[in-house]
């Protein structure tokens, strides 16, 4: 890797804290700079991690795929010049990984971005010559673009299911103590618009929600829908 891209994944390193309260999206600050470093809009980044992971900078698919961009190990992540899976963690590397592979796909695909989602998703061997995408990959493409329309849409509807969220709450119920610290310890983790605590209940132990003052994030609200918090409704 060069001296310049070693001092921009530096600079990206070091936004990592950049999950300002004042951000719509985890990581907000490094999305926008590798949307800017590799020129792919700035909806499609934040569409695509928010189907592969939820923005969730620890996860780990079946097909070992890692991070919040969810980069294949080793294939995709070799290619792209990263040498040991634990790199794979570091969130704004991740994004920029991520971001360096669509605008590859991209360029390979002409700008045709139904295309590079695809080839992002299934492979860009398994993608090329077809005339017609493979369904699963279909099902990809469609799940990005309505994350893009969501995102793109903005604080708008999201906004009212927010504040309405703060006064819906709900509680998940466990049978043991130790399930409803972990719950509660975890949510506490990748939730920044909200507090999760723990306590015994009539019937077991539950885990209940209490939102902040703005209500919750529009990051936030999307994964705890997807999540299947009681009383926010579906993900859309």
């Amino acid at each position: 890797m060069s001296r310049a891209g070693a001092a921009a994944l530096l600079l990206l390193g070091l936004l990592a804290g950049g999950r300002g309260e004042a951000s719509a999206y985890p990581y907000q600050s490094c999305f926008e700079i590798a949307s800017r470093m590799h020129d792919v809009p700035l909806d499609v980044l934040l569409a695509v991690a928010a189907a592969e992971s939820a923005w969730d900078p620890d996860a780990r698919s079946h097909a070992n795929a890692h991070g919040i961009m969810q980069i294949q190990w080793p294939g995709t992540a070799r290619h792209l010049g990263v040498t040991r899976v634990s790199e794979l963690y570091n969130p704004c590397l991740n994004i920029e990984l991520g971001a360096r592979y669509l605008r590859e796909l991209l360029d390979r695909n002409d700008g045709d971005l139904e295309r590079a989602l695809a080839a992002y998703n299934y492979g860009p061997t398994r993608i090329d010559g077809m005339d017609e995408l493979p369904a699963g990959a279909r099902g990809y493409v469609a799940a990005v673009s309505g994350q893009r329309d969501r995102i793109r849409r903005g604080a708008g509807a999201d906004a009212a299911g927010a504040a309405a969220a703060s006064t819906t709450g709900g509680v998940v119920r466990f049978d043991h103590a130790a399930r409803a610290r972990r719950y509660a310890e975890t949510h506490n983790d990748r939730v920044r618009s909200a507090r999760f605590s723990w306590a015994a209940a009539e019937e077991g132990y539950a885990v209940s929600m209490q939102i902040a003052d703005g209500g919750l994030n529009f990051a936030d609200l999307t994964l705890l829908r997807t999540l299947g918090w009681p009383g926010l409704g579906a993900a859309q």
